[in-house]
């Protein structure tokens, strides 16, 4: 069974003459393709129709008729569109999606293309079932949710950009409140039947005083039964919303939390000041209390890494799906195990790193293996590289990891245009996509050559527009060190004196971590990888001292100027 975080999502808009897809015609549309929970691929374009655009639809969408009369012809589009809808493992997604749907095939018959064979999602039938009642289920309403900003409303590119965005957010909430993870369980769940419940049951009036006191900053909440116990904890965005949703009407749940829900008599919570804070909580919570409705392992998503075995005395590179205690170094994250196994290998096709697994003991007696005859490893194992040689190639896969190409991007760039050249644009897309990743990963850390175990940052978060402050994280070695709210006249030299003892005492430590720490490095490093976008990173490696701190105090002065920005705009 296929991971959600494997497959490509192709999520769909049309912009039509009509609502009758036998009738009238697309006059615009776009594809976005997300996998591993990001955009990998957009395509738009307009559409000559051949029809005539009613002027409500031209005020509505802003496409009038003269934009469309040299627009390329339905069978210039559509071919692409074919191509992206055929991607191994494709869902077709849409908001309302038997709509765009019928579109597609229609423009799919009147070219003569084969209609491909695809599961259909709707992004409706998602925000029906995830979403507060009170929350309109059309797109922007669905993208408001969730401080989504939609481009240009009601056309195909903006309106398709922002499901994505929205359900994106959707298989995430899937994923970790509904133990979702595979194809089957998501189509089943789009169809579940909505429960028409027209009086509130027992359980849910037990805790309506709880409900209505919910506020709506993020943090952690406890579900509680009636002798006491802790049944549940979970984290949330925003605790009103979180909390709520499970007891309003026709709410969906797994039998397992259908369950607990009826047992709940009371909810106990603690507000966080950012969702990092909250989700680094509930893991310190579940581990201490082990509530028995909480799967064993829950916390956010985990994405995969690169594995080096530096323990070893002759290094292999492979990939891994978690953070372990074994002296290894970790890279990335990136977005998916596929992913990560295909910079895994190209890695291993540019780099000559022994692939097999053995524990090797060189010796001129040893008859080197196929790899060594396909110049894929110089037989370290049979004397035929030494050690320190191979040690070379090691510390050029760590600088290549650390961000630097090494001429890798080139010569896959020049692999995708030969592919395109040939035809063979499956070729091309997946070298395509292996290009987008490594080039994402050397420029998220701008050329910081540490592992994720050992990485130093500090993060610096907006709290409160109000109250203009902010949360700061120091990761020392991929731990959290230390973590503060801060006020705009909060003094910062006790802190910036800390940096000199987490980060510049030069003293190498071997520290044994505990299941907690790597934890933590695994929240931490997934949640940086899913905001990277969003809030301040300053990394320490390569800074002075005296460096970190103006440049701590620059970054905390924007942070500053951020809130105020966004409360001026609010106001």
């Amino acid at each position: 069974m296929n991971s959600l975080w494997d497959i490509p999502f192709v999520v769909v808009d049309v912009e039509t003459t009509g609502a009758d897809a036998k009738k009238n015609r697309i006059m615009e549309i776009a594809c976005i393709v997300v996998s591993g929970g990001e955009i990998i691929e957009r395509f738009s374009s307009l559409v000559n129709p051949h029809q005539f655009i009613p002027s409500f639809i031209a005020k509505m969408t802003g496409i009038d008729n003269a934009m469309v009369f040299n627009a390329p012809e339905a069978h210039e589009v559509m071919p692409r569109v074919h191509d992206l809808l055929t991607l191994p493992n494709a869902i077709f997604v849409a908001h309302h999606v038997q709509f765009d749907w019928q579109f597609v095939i229609e423009s799919f018959k009147a070219n003569g293309i084969v209609i491909p064979e695809i599961p259909l999602l709707c992004s409706y039938k998602l925000a029906r079932r995830l979403l507060p009642q009170k929350v309109k289920k059309n797109v922007g309403d669905v993208a408001k949710y969730f401080d989504i900003t939609i481009q240009n409303r009601h056309r195909a590119e903006g309106d398709a950009e922002a499901t994505a965005l929205f359900t994106v957010e959707f298989l995430r909430q899937l994923s970790e409140d509904f133990d979702i993870e595979t194809v089957e369980d998501l189509l089943q769940f789009q169809n579940k039947q909505l429960a028409n419940v027209r009086t509130a049951p027992a359980f849910v009036k037990r805790v309506a005083v709880y409900l209505e006191q919910l506020p709506e900053e993020p943090g952690i909440y406890k579900m509680i039964d009636a002798k006491g116990d802790i049944l549940y904890v979970g984290k949330a965005k925003s605790l009103r919303d979180r909390v709520r949703s499970y007891f309003q009407p026709g709410a969906q749940h797994t039998e397992k939390i259908a369950k607990m829900v009826t047992l709940v008599h009371s909810i106990e919570w603690e507000c966080t000041a950012t969702e990092l804070s909250a989700l680094l909580l509930e893991s310190k919570e579940i581990k201490r209390l082990k509530p028995p409705f909480n799967t064993a392992s829950k916390t956010v998503r985990r994405f995969p890494f690169l594995r080096l075995t530096v323990n070893e005395k002759f290094p292999r590179l492979e990939w891994s799906s978690s953070i372990n205690d074994d002296g290894a170094e970790y890279y990335g994250p990136f977005r998916n195990r596929t992913m990560t196994r295909e910079i895994a290998d190209t890695i291993q096709q540019d780099f000559t790193l022994r692939l097999c697994r053995d524990d090797i003991q060189p010796s001129a007696d040893f008859s080197p293996c196929f790899y060594y005859h396909i110049k894929r490893c110089h037989a370290p194992c049979a004397g035929l590289q030494s050690h320190q040689e191979y040690h070379k190639e090691v510390q050029r896969v760590r600088t290549f990891l650390g961000g630097f190409s090494d001429g890798v991007i080139d010569k896959l760039t020049a692999e995708m245009n030969k592919a395109a050249e040939q035809l063979d644009f499956e070729t091309a897309i997946i070298l395509r996509n292996r290009i987008t990743e490594l080039q994402r990963l050397f420029l998220r850390k701008e050329q910081v050559s540490t592992s994720v175990n050992s990485n130093n940052v500090i993060i610096i978060l907006p709290v409160s527009e109000r109250e203009k402050t902010l949360e700061i994280f120091a990761i020392r070695r991929g731990r959290l060190a230390h973590q503060q709210i801060v006020g705009r006249k909060s003094p910062l030299r006790h802190l910036t004196n800390r940096f000199a003892e987490w980060y510049f005492d030069n003293q190498e430590i071997v520290e044994e971590l505990t299941p907690q720490e790597i934890d933590e490095i695994q929240i931490i490093t997934s949640w940086m990888h899913r905001n990277r976008n969003n809030g301040i990173f300053l990394y320490i490696e390569g800074k002075s001292m005296e460096e970190l701190n103006e440049y701590f105090t620059l970054a905390v002065r924007t942070a500053f100027v951020r809130t105020t920005d966004i409360e001026q705009t609010m106001d």
